[in-house]
């Protein structure tokens, strides 16, 4: 492959989580030394992957230094937000209102995590920690007796969810305190339905071996006087509920949006209607909002971007292949799907130290060079359901 020559364009990304920061490294190693800007909020870009942990003492989420990548990455870094973008004149508005100019754009900006069910603790990661710590602690010293983690109708990815479950399981029995009734109530079928029949059948029995019962087919809709009500089927008894958020779009002002504010692209990222604005990551309408399928949305773009700025590549589009890692305080299963039913998946990439499943991210973390063939092999039996006796720690 030989990269693209530095022709002048300068492509601008707006965003400073996992979509960003993939994009980011994909184009220095697919395009060369072309001109890259971040629009970056902040200083720090926290993995939230690993949130789950943290209120079980398991282990702390770790935060990159996006000012040293930027300059590792020879990127130019703004701090602010993107609010608005004017295809017409090639200019994106700032939060500072500043107007700036852009050849091409990758908006990589994120979804808001709004709360779901009231009533509910909503779990939305790192800033949530604390309280859902607070929370056990109450059943730590038998004041309750019946905790529900309920996952909002619409949000496809319910993993989370489950983690939290078992976690919380796991913490309990390690501290000695019995009778306590654990339940997760989703829309979902079947138990994290998503990655297929013999990994949603692996984690039921998990459930069902630590006693964790699970309402399927239903809708959570508000917590009230010790009871979770709940849509298509029976209300549930709950002392206190943990939900994952709803998330919504960034809804910019001068691109298109769906109903929930995310943006429409097509299978190279390019936003529907534009010619030089793309989006990957939780920004995108894809329903699955997912660190591993926003870092496959993200090389999608780069190869598309690099190829049009003249790298002799053949640009691939978007194949999303769900993977996961499911923390159970035990244990750690591996989990994998072809989640948009395309034959002949890309060499899979993972690290029992990670959750984050980056052709170029996961070696930038590890320290290791990014390879066209896959840095780590996947587990046997196809990589579904694999159980696994895994470190929870490490560099992720």
């Amino acid at each position: 492959m030989r990269a693209a020559k530095p022709d002048g364009r300068r492509v601008t990304i707006a965003g400073g989580g996992i979509a960003a920061l993939e994009a980011t490294l994909a184009l220095r190693h697919l395009a060369g030394e072309i001109a890259i800007e971040l629009l970056a909020p902040g200083t720090d870009a926290a993995y939230r992957p690993l949130a789950v942990l943290e209120p079980f003492a398991l282990g702390e989420m770790p935060e990159l230094d996006v000012g040293r990548f930027a300059s590792e990455q020879r990127a130019s870094l703004r701090r602010d937000t993107l609010v608005a973008v004017d295809p017409s004149e090639r200019v994106i508005v700032s939060g500072r209102g500043e107007r700036l100019p852009y050849d091409l754009l990758i908006v990589a900006a994120g979804a808001r995590a709004v709360e779901a069910v009231p009533g509910a603790l909503t779990f939305r990661g790192h800033e949530d920690q604390r309280r859902l710590g607070l929370l056990l602690e109450e059943y730590v010293e038998r004041k309750l007796r019946r905790l529900v983690f309920a996952v909002p109708e619409g949000e496809a990815w319910t993993l989370p969810a489950y983690e939290l479950a078992l976690l919380a399981h796991a913490s309990l029995v390690g501290r000695a305190v019995t009778g306590i009734a654990l339940r997760v109530v989703t829309a979902e079928p079947e138990p994290l339905s998503m990655f297929g029949e013999r990994a949603s059948r692996a984690v039921a029995e998990l459930l069902d071996q630590a006693g964790i019962g699970v309402t399927t087919g239903a809708r959570p809709e508000r917590l009230e006087r010790g009871v979770l009500r709940v849509h298509g089927a029976e209300d549930v008894p709950a002392d206190r509920v943990v939900a994952l958020p709803r998330l919504l779009g960034p809804r910019f002002r001068g691109l298109p949006s769906d109903e929930r504010g995310f943006i429409p692209t097509d299978d190279r990222g390019l936003v529907a209607g534009l010619e030089d604005v793309y989006a990957a990551g939780d920004a995108t309408s894809f329903p699955i909002k997912q660190g591993g399928i926003a870092a496959q949305q993200a090389d999608a773009v780069a190869e598309a971007i690099a190829a049009r700025l003249g790298a002799e590549l053949d640009p691939q589009p978007f194949r999303p292949v769900l993977r996961g890692l499911l923390m159970t305080g035990r244990n750690t299963r591996y989990l994998e799907s072809d989640a948009g039913g395309h034959p002949g998946a890309r060499p899979a990439l993972w690290s029992p130290q990670s959750k984050i499943f980056g052709r170029y991210l996961l070696p930038y973390l590890g320290g290791h060079e990014p390879s066209d063939e896959g840095l780590f092999e996947a587990p046997p039996a196809g990589g579904v359901a694999v159980e696994m006796d895994l470190p929870l720690t490490g560099r992720e």
